[in-house]
């Protein structure tokens, strides 16, 4: 467990508390910490919204001066918060940021010491100052924080993959004061009671990894509808295995000039983000559950497009990034008209690879069947139309072995 750092000065918010009215009864900030829907407890994931949030119920004064506050992980595993990066959330709370106001020097979202954030937050430009120091030089903005309704005085997210325990945020060392006036050019402050309220729970995440498993063809097969594959989903070049560096389509394009794919996970989708490289038209990546449908233009055949899944997010909050260390993001496909045996030419082989006996007037829905991709032209049975699709003149005796993915 980590040490925890109480009552620990760092030296700053001179220039705002400089200045103190005559005693009067203290304003109190209260200060919590929520995460989304205000909610005191939240499922942990690769980017859980947290906000630090105050309020000053029935002001005597005019609003916020300055604030602060320590942030640590009183859970049991006692977490290191130091790589945590917590903001203002914009507006008026800028005024409390250098150079506009004044923060400790490591800035707004506190000064991490033993695993701590010490001293959270920052006072306003009371002094009215405009140089020669380069901040605070901001304009004050009063009553901020003043009523019932709870502002957020700073924002952030925690990503808590590959932590066994919970983490329970805890606001500590809060100190406030409050703008004794509503105009300036210069503004006493009187010194602000803090209470500050319960902890926020960030539950541990349980969840599978996100692995990319499988990616399937889902264009139209069997365009009359009449046999039973229709609608099949058939594995692009199956034989790659868990190599999604170059994949091979060899079947035709579905007569609309659309294309789709579908992207199997091993955890249910929640939001889909695709790129490609070439771009696609109509590129669109659907959500279904634990698979991501994806669709675009058809491109031009001998070529190879790159695949970028980076941004998809998942129920347990896992959003798909290769260089936050999960699994693959991205795949590439190169669509080789009439390549049945994914050797990136097309010849008497792959002609012959359609007329083998297991594959050979087969529907792609027949049990125990080895080479759904001899169905070229896509209409549910392998047959001499595939073999007849194979020798058109634009495919036979194609060579793509120097057409290859980055």
């Amino acid at each position: 467990m980590n040490p925890k750092s109480k009552n620990v000065s760092v030296g700053f918010f001179i220039a705002s508390v400089i200045t103190f009215a005559m005693p009067s009864l203290a304003d109190t900030l209260e200060l919590r910490i929520v995460g989304d829907g205000d909610a005191s407890v939240v499922p942990g994931g690769a980017a859980v919204n947290v906000f630090i949030q105050g309020r000053i119920q029935n002001p005597t004064d005019f609003g916020l001066a300055l604030w602060s506050a320590n942030l640590s992980d009183t859970g049991a595993n006692g977490e290191d918060l130091s790589g945590v990066l917590l903001d203002s959330p914009g507006g008026d709370i800028d005024q409390f940021k250098k150079n506009l106001g004044l923060t400790n020097p490591s800035g707004y979202g506190g000064t991490p010491i033993t695993g701590n954030l010490i001293q959270i937050g920052g006072g306003q430009n009371t002094i009215s100052n405009t140089g020669p120091t380069l901040f605070p030089v901001g304009t004050v903005a009063t009553d901020v924080a003043n009523g019932a309704a709870w502002v957020n005085l700073a924002v952030g997210t925690f990503d808590t993959t590959g932590v066994s325990g919970d983490f329970v945020l805890t606001l500590d060392t809060g100190f406030a004061s409050t703008l004794a006036t509503d105009s300036g050019p210069f503004f006493p402050v009187n010194p602000a009671t803090v209470s500050i309220g319960g902890s926020l729970t960030l539950v541990a995440c349980v969840c599978p990894p996100a692995e990319l498993t499988q990616i399937a063809s889902t264009g139209q097969h069997d365009t009359n509808r009449a046999l039973g594959g229709a609608g099949y989903d058939i594995p692009i070049d199956p034989t790659d295995g868990a190599d999604k560096s170059g994949l091979i389509e060899s079947r035709q394009f579905a007569s609309n000039g659309n294309l789709s794919v579908r992207v199997d996970f091993l955890e249910m989708v929640a939001d889909g983000s695709v790129s490609s490289e070439p771009a696609l038209g109509s590129l669109v990546a659907t959500p279904n559950g634990n698979s991501l449908d994806i669709t675009f233009d058809a491109p031009a055949n001998g070529s190879c497009i790159s695949f970028d899944l980076t941004g998809t997010q998942f129920a347990s909050g896992v959003v798909l990034d290769e260089s936050l260390g999960s699994s693959d993001a991205d795949f590439c496909i190169c669509y080789f008209e009439g390549d049945v045996n994914f050797d990136s030419q097309v010849n008497f082989i792959d002609r012959g690879v359609v007329a083998l006996p297991n594959n050979f007037f087969l529907t792609v829905d027949n049990p125990g069947i080895t080479g759904p991709q001899v169905d070229v032209n896509r209409d549910g049975i392998m047959d001499f139309l595939d073999r007849g699709v194979i020798a058109l003149p634009a495919n036979f005796f194609q060579d793509y072995t120097s057409v290859t993915c980055p």
